[in-house]
């Protein structure tokens, strides 16, 4: 199956399910500068528009489903959004549209979705979208998290579309092959938006507190 069958149909129905708190959540970790221009990458049916309100100067969106881009179309249209521009289009192809153009871009939840070669090449290409100074924010889930543990040992079952779930450490050296400086890039564990959330005051502990911690928020600098 083509990596857009897998993020179309009935995976377009279950995401629209999701509550938008779960991304309000994320945009509050989001330094969002005065009259930004960001770009949402692999952002689904537009979550991160209606999360981020009126912070945004303009909103693009970006993502390789039409399914998806018709349904965040219809989602800004009923709300009577103004400030967003939605393309169809593959993330590395509308980047080199855009050299130097965004002053933030997100990924949020993608990150899992591609190997490591077609991830450094995102990820190089996003850089060069940024302004120089502007700012990425990628948020995953964590490959250390004793849930995602159990999916790769086969216990429990791995979403379809998760093909490359990474710790910290290996999302780090991904946005350092993709040309962002180590001194730039900043890692923090956050908790699970789910009940799953309440394990993370246990990522505190000594020695098996890495298995608590769910998800990863990281912000880089171009």
């Amino acid at each position: 199956m083509s990596s857009v069958e897998l993020h179309s149909g009935d995976y377009v129905a279950r995401y629209n399910r999701k509550p938008l708190d779960r991304v309000r959540r994320l945009a509050a970790y989001m330094a969002i500068p005065d009259n930004a221009e960001i770009a949402d990458f692999a952002c689904g049916n537009g979550m991160l528009l209606h999360a981020l309100g009126n912070r945004a100067g303009k909103y693009h969106g970006v993502d390789f489903s039409p399914e998806f881009v018709a349904s965040a179309v219809e989602w800004a249209k009923r709300e009577g959004r103004t400030n967003y521009e939605f393309h169809c289009d593959g993330i590395t192809a509308f980047c080199t549209k855009n050299l130097e153009r965004f002053d933030v871009a997100a990924t949020l939840d993608f990150s899992e979705h591609v190997s490591d070669d077609e991830a450094v090449d995102i990820y190089s290409a996003i850089r060069r979208s940024l302004k120089p100074g502007g700012k990425l924010y990628l948020h995953s889930p964590n490959r250390d998290f004793l849930v995602e543990l159990m999916k790769d040992r086969g216990i429990l079952r791995q979403f379809p579309e998760h093909i490359a779930v990474r710790n910290g450490e290996q999302t780090l050296a991904l946005l350092q092959k993709a040309g962002f400086g180590a001194s730039s890039i900043k890692l923090r564990h956050i908790p699970h938006y789910n009940v799953l959330k309440h394990l993370h005051a246990l990522g505190s502990l000594p020695l098996i507190g890495r298995y608590f911690r769910a998800r990863l928020w990281v912000e880089a600098s171009a």
